[in-house]
């Protein structure tokens, strides 16, 4: 993931500069549209984009694992495996 400070544009600067130039500028790094001085979006990579969400996936699976784990340590009647499934479909 990116540690570069995004580029921060209006939402009408970006729409002067065109479509060309945010995705030449996400591809090095996220611009932030703004309107009237609050952020509106975010325009990042199609490979910054990917790699979030693959970090986050992690996330969610190493989370599920450690709620699973505990209600597995918690209880005599339910299994790990069991737990995850329960928590999967409740999710």
């Amino acid at each position: 993931m990116t540690t570069t400070k995004p580029l921060t544009l209006t939402s009408g600067t970006a729409a002067k500069r065109g479509i060309g130039f945010l995705t030449s500028e996400a591809q090095e790094r996220p611009v932030k549209l703004t309107s009237h001085g609050k952020p509106v979006a975010v325009v990042v990579s199609a490979a910054e984009y990917d790699e979030q969400r693959r970090v986050l996936k992690e996330a969610e699976l190493k989370l599920l694992s450690i709620a699973a784990n505990l209600v597995a340590d918690r209880s005599t009647m339910v299994s790990t495996n069991v737990a995850k499934e329960r928590l999967l479909a409740a999710g």
